[in-house]
């Protein structure tokens, strides 16, 4: 009888908290609570509606008290950990993060959201609470690892691993130099070798240290000298270079001794191949697949050195092979949309080498409807939508996409064959079914039959000749009411980076622009070193030949400004739905600057608060908008 009654109020409750009416709410919730003072869901529903209400440190109350009588009741221990990230209460929220990934019935939006909020960390000082969250993450399956890279990187410089060998790089001749066993001690941390193994690391810092050793390291192997460190972790700094596809400056005699012992054919020893491997990819070092196989099946080849071959060796096979059988859908005839292509079949990007994969799939239409309040209803079937990703590139978000929504199909196209054939690749290691890849150029998709109900382009518009016109064309693809996620340049935001951007020469080679590109970057972090503005340093795209080609030396790009953005939308009769991935941060800020009559879906007041902030948008204006029609 009292557990019927105390369902009874606590449904009461959430109809009156649902309608906004939080006073009532937390009367009923509270009477509830009394009279139940053992009972942790009492608790945890009083935590939701105080926390709805505002009042976030008695919400924080609540949920403890929730916890405190079941250790293991999660939903009151995520609700807990959010509103304790809320305060930036962040150690406590940690500790939560990593009680609730150590329980056998982990929820897959647990790891999610773990992920997302310590990458979101600009640490100032060391923390072994998010070291061993770090860790424990890095032990998982299925996430993107690379959003782990800044927090992680952060902490290790933080607790001064770079600092022995830089400090003495500026007070040594570094030929008479010997500190191969200060590279091996800075190597002997697993958080490091789990970001060398399986990231991009935006730092210059490592960088730097890492330029160091490689060089220390080639010497020492001149020299005659033992090599201090294990070939295990010898090949996982090995990974680095390869993952950033030798991005990082090299003296003509560090190439020329690399060459050396590549050309002499002594690579049988482990370590010796690793450092001619720091300067040179594995199939310029030995073309043939075979030799490569055999090391691979060698039964004391160290794990990180069959991860470099299956990446440097069978995986490109194996996308040479699934290129040729590519369909095609249009011809590839504008000039822009030719450079563009030709940029991407040699540097396709990125090359990735993790992506988040949800264990529970959920559907689009409940997704759509927590992300975007003001949806139009349609007869748009949401549960089983066709998605277009137009522009996918090498397919990481193509493939989240399809992971993520049950019921979805997903037709993907790009420009690229080599980016098409990674993202083929790819699909096939995830088991992805749902998802189909196509070479298209977006500028002949008239004559398409297939209607989508959302259409996804994000980072391909601005590379475009003409963005408007590619644009009308994938909104005239639409289903009647359709939605469409955009993801274009901002022309204030992306202003402080243009004295450092470059043209790509028009008679230069691939291998000369990356040259260029590698030349480069000495100089731009020479530069950005003295400025104020060292955000550069943040972007992981920097520090890859790839990723640097598409964010500072790219065949074409146009910005935009909030206002051509508004003057568009209008001439395509799109309805603007809201801004995502928009940061705790920027909606506290974009509430106190415009008070009550802020209004997230007022592209006029964004106009005005980017021009406070003009940060805000530094990857892009990325947004969801449906048609009108």
């Amino acid at each position: 009888m009292l557990h019927g009654n105390w369902l009874s109020k606590s449904r009461q409750a959430g109809e009156l908290l649902s309608r906004g009416q939080y006073e009532r709410s937390i009367e009923i919730y509270s009477e509830v609570a009394k009279a139940f003072p053992r009972l942790p869901e009492a608790h945890n529903n009083l935590g939701v509606a105080l926390r709805a209400s505002g009042e976030i440190n008695q919400a924080i109350k609540s949920y403890q008290r929730a916890v405190k009588l079941d250790p293991n009741y999660m939903i009151a221990r995520n609700n807990l950990t959010r509103a304790l990230w809320q305060i930036e209460k962040i150690e406590e929220a940690l500790n939560n993060y990593i009680f609730m990934l150590k329980k056998s019935d982990l929820d897959s939006q647990v790891v999610s959201e773990a992920v997302y909020n310590i990458s979101q960390i600009r640490f100032n000082k060391s923390s072994a609470t998010a070291r061993n969250l770090l860790l424990l993450l890095f032990s998982f399956k299925n996430v993107d690892y690379q959003r782990l890279a800044f927090p992680a990187i952060k902490l290790i410089e933080i607790a001064g691993r770079f600092e022995k060998i830089l400090e003495f790089e500026k007070k040594n001749n570094y030929e008479n130099t010997r500190y191969t066993k200060s590279i091996a001690d800075t190597l002997r941390d697993q958080l490091l070798i789990n970001v060398l193994t399986w990231t991009i690391i935006p730092s210059v810092s490592f960088e730097t240290w890492a330029v160091v050793a490689r060089r220390e390291l080639m010497f020492a192997l001149n020299r005659g000298e033992a090599i201090p460190i294990d070939s295990e972790t010898l090949w996982a700094l090995t990974l680095q270079f390869q993952i950033t596809e030798f991005v990082q400056g090299m003296t003509s005699s560090e190439l020329g001794l690399a060459t050396k012992y590549r050309d002499r054919g002594d690579l049988d020893k482990i370590k010796s191949l690793a450092i001619v491997a720091m300067y040179i990819p594995l199939h310029e070092i030995e073309p043939d697949v075979d030799f490569w196989d055999n090391i691979y099946k060698n039964f004391d080849t160290p794990k990180s050195l069959r991860l470099s071959i299956e990446r440097e060796i069978f995986n490109r096979e194996k996308e040479k092979s699934i290129e040729e059988d590519i369909v095609s859908l249009t011809p590839v005839e504008n000039t822009i949309s030719e450079a563009v292509k030709n940029q991407y079949e040699h540097n396709p990007y990125p090359r990735w080498l993790s992506v988040e994969i949800s264990k529970s799939r959920g559907s689009f239409k409940k997704k759509i409807q927590h992300e975007v309040k003001n949806l139009r209803p349609s007869n748009l079937d949401l549960e089983n939508p066709d998605i277009l990703i137009a522009g996918c590139g090498t397919g990481r978000h193509a493939l989240s996409t399809a992971n993520r929504y049950f019921g979805s199909k997903v037709m993907a196209i790009d420009l690229s064959r080599a980016s098409l054939a990674f993202a083929m690749r790819q699909a096939e290691v995830y088991e992805q079914t749902n998802l189909n890849f196509y070479q298209a150029d977006i500028l002949k998709l008239e004559g398409l039959k297939e209607r989508f109900d959302v259409i996804e382009v994000s980072g391909v518009l601005h590379h475009m000749e003409q963005p408007l016109k590619g644009w009308k064309i994938l909104r005239n693809l639409l289903k009647p009411s359709g939605l469409m996620r955009v993801g274009l340049y901002s022309k204030l935001a992306r202003e402080k980076w243009s004295n450092l951007k470059s043209l790509t020469p028009k008679t230069v080679s691939n291998s000369g622009l990356e040259d260029l590109i590698r030349q480069s970057r000495i100089k731009i972090i020479q530069k950005v070193r003295t400025s104020q503005d060292q955000s550069l340093f943040d972007t992981a795209d920097f520090y890859s030949v790839s990723g640097c080609r598409d964010f500072l030396f790219h065949e074409n790009e146009v910005q935009l400004t909030i206002e051509e953005l508004k003057s568009w939308l209008t001439l395509l009769n799109l309805r603007f739905l809201g801004f995502v991935n928009l940061s705790e941060t920027t909606k506290c800020n974009f509430s106190q600057k415009f008070g009550k009559q802020a209004n997230l879906l007022d592209l006029n007041q964004w106009e005005k608060y980017e021009d406070q902030f003009p940060n805000t948008f530094v990857t892009m204006y990325q947004f969801w908008c449906q048609d009108m029609s």
